[in-house]
């Protein structure tokens, strides 16, 4: 155990006793698994999660950082990505974050000083870099099932048997932005090698957290806190909810709890946007949760929850073809699905009214299975 997480342990031994009757606090390095605690006391345990993902695997990496990115996982030709222990090596960042692929660059061209020019490295121009992360129990499931290619994800939606991953999975989705020296000490850091040799630091920006603890998974998400101040920032559209950090205050206090070990470290600038484990609220409203980085655009209709409720795809003509994920009512606009899934959405009532879609239990990364190669 590194000094860093020593002191974290001493921290929550000494002031994690008072949270101990909501979520068990004992053993914060380890990731919890407790339905009734996600439901009954879904801010604390959002926080939990956090504090338990977060927690250093060694100086450069949180436990997140050493999940499978997608990349690893569907992989050209929609090969096997082999055993979990096979992939101990860091992915080329083309294929880490989500970039358009090498065969794009040639015709992609974005502005520099007000002049259309051509796109050389997808990474480097990047203004934010974006990366999803799948754990072990996640994966398993998914290669078990051959799910990352396009054939066997096709027999999986052709056989309209229900796919559901076990408890414990997990996901995450992180954004990152190029950040100064002089920022540091606010952000969680990567540096990046790019393709032309330089070294760049970023700062992680948004943290999406799905976890499977209930039927239809506990959704948290994070930001860090200077992002609405950010030239290119929607700002913060959806008010934040924290109940735990903001204990009798209202629950868009905008602080981090104390008491658990953040203090002092770069975890204490960051803040819980919201949790959902429910479509819509005691009166039956549409719940929303929105992160400025992650829902850039499209905030005041975001609903994790409901959003990948739609996570489904069909058959059509021996393609794949998923469901849209945003309506389709004004092409100039974007606007996503919020409150409690309509059951045709998936089963369209009348002969011939269209695909009956198939759900892959909240899990939009299974779209990303891949074409196999001739031959195979």
């Amino acid at each position: 155990m590194s000094a860093r997480s020593l002191v974290l342990v001493l921290t929550f031994l000494i002031s994690g006793v008072a949270h101990a009757r909501d979520v068990d606090w004992r053993e914060p390095w380890k990731a919890p698994q407790d339905s009734d605690a996600a439901a009954a006391h879904s801010d604390e345990y959002a926080w939990r999660l956090f504090v338990a993902l977060n927690w250093p695997v060694d100086a450069n990496h949180v436990v997140w950082q050493d999940w499978l990115a997608t990349g690893n996982v569907y992989l050209e030709g929609g090969v096997d990505p082999g055993p979990w222990s096979a992939h101990r090596t860091e992915l080329p960042l083309e294929r880490r974050f989500e970039t358009v692929s090498r065969k794009d660059l040639p015709n992609l061209r974005h502005i520099v000083g007000g002049v259309m020019v051509p796109v050389i490295d997808a990474v480097a121009d990047a203004r934010r870099l974006t990366e999803v992360r799948l754990n072990r129990t996640s994966f398993e499931f998914i290669r078990s099932r051959r799910l990352y290619g396009e054939a066997g994800l096709r027999r999986a939606l052709s056989s309209r048997q229900a796919l559901s991953l076990p408890y414990g999975a997990r996901q995450v989705k992180a954004k990152w932005r190029p950040i100064n020296e002089s920022e540091r000490g606010r952000y969680y850091t990567m540096e990046l090698t790019l393709a032309d040799g330089t070294r760049r630091l970023y700062g992680l920006t948004a943290l999406h957290i799905a976890s499977k603890d209930l039927p239809d998974w506990f959704w948290a998400t994070f930001e860090q806190v200077d992002n609405p101040t950010l030239a290119d920032n929607d700002g913060w559209e959806l008010p934040s909810r924290d109940r735990f950090a903001c204990g009798s205050e209202p629950p868009d206090c905008n602080r981090a709890p104390s008491g658990i070990g953040l203090e002092g470290s770069v975890w204490q600038y960051y803040r819980l946007r919201g949790t959902l484990t429910q479509y819509t609220d005691s009166q039956g409203r549409p719940q929303r949760l929105a992160n400025s980085e992650l829902e850039s655009g499209i905030q005041p209709s975001a609903s994790c929850i409901t959003c990948h409720a739609r996570a489904a795809a069909a058959v059509e003509s021996g393609a794949v073809v998923p469901l849209t994920i945003f309506m389709a009512d004004d092409p100039l606009v974007r606007r996503g699905f919020v409150g409690t899934p309509d059951p045709a959405w998936f089963e369209p009532a009348g002969e011939g009214s269209g695909p009956r879609f198939a759900r892959l239990d909240f899990v939009w990364s299974m779209l990303s299975a891949r074409p196999e190669s001739l031959g195979r």
